[in-house]
């Protein structure tokens, strides 16, 4: 019961994240936007590995939350100084 709750409220703020990232106003709202969505992302995965008893889908959840984070670093740095690397 828990869990399915759980499951509602997260796609709900997947559902609300991804329209942000598509119509942000901003290049910076669009970036946070992204990061709150690859959060979201990993701890959906999180909840249904749960739900489902299936262990392997919590290195998908590690996986996707290290490449949310490398992407929203990639992506402020490109936004900061135009280039990702020196």
């Amino acid at each position: 019961m828990t869990l399915d709750i759980a499951l509602v409220c997260l796609t709900l703020s997947v559902a609300l994240a991804t329209y942000r990232v598509l119509r942000g106003p901003s290049w910076g709202d669009r970036i946070t936007a992204f990061d709150f969505l690859t959060v979201n992302l990993a701890v959906l995965v999180v909840v249904v590995a749960l739900r489902t008893g299936l262990v392997g889908f919590l290195d998908a959840a590690l996986i996707m939350s290290i490449l949310g984070f490398l992407s929203t670093v990639a992506l402020a740095r490109y936004m900061l100084r135009g280039r990702v690397m020196q």
